[in-house]
């Protein structure tokens, strides 16, 4: 009989051991999936905070770094060492990826602030100075001629001439001049006798610098300008038709007569105490006279200095048919024929303010311009060199806390201390020395300390005692930087200064995007209407650890 086939049954536990392959290597693939996600989609996103939120914290870094700087310069207390940590690597997400580093090092070697702006300093006595014993020309007939103290000339002639040196004291001086022309000589000495005789229409400019000298001008039409600085001296006009004669008198106890020359017509001014004028009895005279109180060695910013005229005086009676007008700083005396000081019946009394009041002779303010130079420029620079975001230059620029990333705009994170309000323009000046002339720069994924002593604080306010700015002055700014965009939009952001910053320099820097590496342009802002200015200068010395 032949044999039955039954269908073949599979166990159920062979089938058990074919689907547990599958599911690993299903499983397998999920995680393969997950991984390769977690790779390309998450893990970027998280290394790129992790990117950016080191770039917030180096920027809190560097921006308490500055507030520290700050601080201790505006204290003053110089020899004050402060630190600030600054983190080099980015947070790591291992075993996937590790930290990026970063490099810290001293920002661009050129960079700079400067600050430029114009003082005007105390009035100051500058009395004219005969230098060297010697003139610019002389010629015409004169016999025997300068350096000679007896010189007779006549038409054509001009005359230039200084005297000095040992034959300037009690010496003697004598100039005889006829025709027309010129001679203008200037003498300095101490009791000495100088006279001028002049006729025709010549023109006599004299200056005299010494103590105790008898000076007698003998003309007849003549015109006279003559200044004498110095105390004890004796002017005398003698001849007649004189005039004009316009007198300046700096000094005390000077004396300046008029006894013989009538019809003329004299301006005198007297800067000083115990002067005096003696218009003399001469007739058909008009004179003007102007007592200052004045001392030159007590200079204030206005004339008169004081009461000190009131020592002055008028010596003798005013001769019939002349008029005198006396000024004694506020009060004018007018009137003619006799009377002595303004107290006789045919006077009358008036008050006014002479003018100008803010002039005084030979005193004079100096204008000059004060400027940093020469100071190292204050920079730190730390480049992040990110993986999964952009790379980014964070740095400490001349005071400021900048941030630029390649193809974009810098952005002033923290500004400098610079404000201006209402004509008040306030500034901080930071500066960085090192002891071996550079900073090595730190580079890793660890962590750098930045230590910084405050060397020195120089600081500039005005006004100031005598010192000042001047009306309407234009104060300048210059910043020597690689990121000049920040610095623009900076100032423009202040309203009274917007559109007032230039950019100079290579034209890719000054307009284009930023890229980390390249030279530094020169930002430049000319402020109008200063009125008063602060400046504080501080230098320091850094070094990373």
């Amino acid at each position: 009989m032949a044999p039955v086939h039954r269908p073949r049954r599979w166990r159920r536990g062979g089938r058990r051991a074919q689907v547990a392959p599958v599911a690993t290597i299903l499983g397998l693939l999920l995680v393969v999936t997950f991984i390769a996600n977690y790779l390309t989609t998450t893990l970027p996103g998280q290394m790129s905070a992790n990117d950016l939120n080191h770039e917030t914290q180096v920027e809190n870094q560097i921006g308490t770094l500055s507030a520290l700087l700050t601080a201790v310069s505006l204290r003053d207390i110089q020899g004050a060492e402060v630190s600030q940590t600054i983190t080099l690597g980015t947070s790591a997400t291992p075993p996937f990826a590790g930290s990026d580093s970063s490099t810290l090092s001293r920002g661009n070697m050129s960079g700079r602030f400067t600050v430029n702006f114009p003082e005007l300093q105390p009035l100051a006595y500058n009395p004219p100075n005969a230098g060297p014993e010697t003139g610019d020309t002389h010629y015409g007939t004169c016999a025997p001629g300068p350096p000679a103290t007896s010189v007779t000339c006549s038409s054509p002639y001009v005359i230039l001439w200084n005297y000095t040196g040992a034959l300037a004291n009690q010496a003697s001086y004598m100039f005889s001049i006829s025709g027309s022309g010129l001679v203008q000589v200037h003498i300095i000495a101490n009791g000495s006798t100088i006279q001028i005789t002049g006729s025709s229409t010549a023109t006599i400019n004299l200056l005299v610098e010494g103590n105790n000298n008898g000076i007698t001008v003998v003309t007849s039409s003549v015109p006279e300008n003559i200044t004498i600085i110095g105390n004890g001296n004796t002017l005398t006009f003698t001849g007649s038709a004189s005039g004009p004669e316009k007198v300046l008198i700096v000094g005390n106890s000077d004396t300046v007569s008029n006894p013989s020359v009538s019809s003329s017509t004299e301006i005198v001014s007297f800067y000083g105490s115990y002067d005096a004028f003696n218009p003399g009895t001469v007739s058909s005279s008009t004179y003007s006279v102007y007592f200052n109180g004045f001392n030159p060695s007590s200079p204030t910013a206005t004339c008169p200095v004081d009461n000190l005229s009131q020592s002055d005086s008028v010596r003798a009676p005013v001769g019939s048919s002349s008029t005198l007008k006396v000024n004694y700083n506020n009060t004018v005396y007018t009137g003619s024929g006799t009377g002595t000081n303004g107290t006789g019946v045919q006077w009358g009394i008036t008050y006014k303010i002479p003018s100008p009041l803010n002039s005084c002779p030979f005193y004079s303010q100096l204008t000059q311009t004060v400027a940093n130079t020469g100071m190292s420029g204050a920079s730190l620079l730390l480049y992040a060199a990110n993986t999964y975001a952009a790379a980014a230059d964070i740095a400490y620029d001349q005071g400021a806390v900048v941030f630029a990333e390649p193809g974009g705009l810098p952005i002033l994170v923290d500004p400098p201390k610079i404000s201006f309000a209402n004509g008040s323009l306030s500034v901080w000046v930071p500066s960085f020395q090192t002891l071996q002339g550079f900073v090595p720069a730190e580079a890793g994924t660890g962590a750098a300390a930045v230590y910084a002593r405050l060397l020195s604080l120089n600081s500039i306010s005005l006004p100031t005692g005598n010192f000042s700015v001047p009306s309407g002055s234009t104060v300048t700014l210059t910043v020597v930087t690689p990121f000049p965009a920040a610095w623009i939009a900076f100032f423009n952001s202040i309203h009274s200064l917007y559109g007032l910053a230039t950019c100079s320099g290579v034209r890719s820097v000054c307009s284009a995007n930023f890229q980390p590496g390249g030279p530094a342009a020169t930002v430049s802002i000319a402020i109008p209407g200063v009125s008063s200015i602060t400046v504080r200068y501080a230098t320091f010395s850094v070094s990373f650890d």
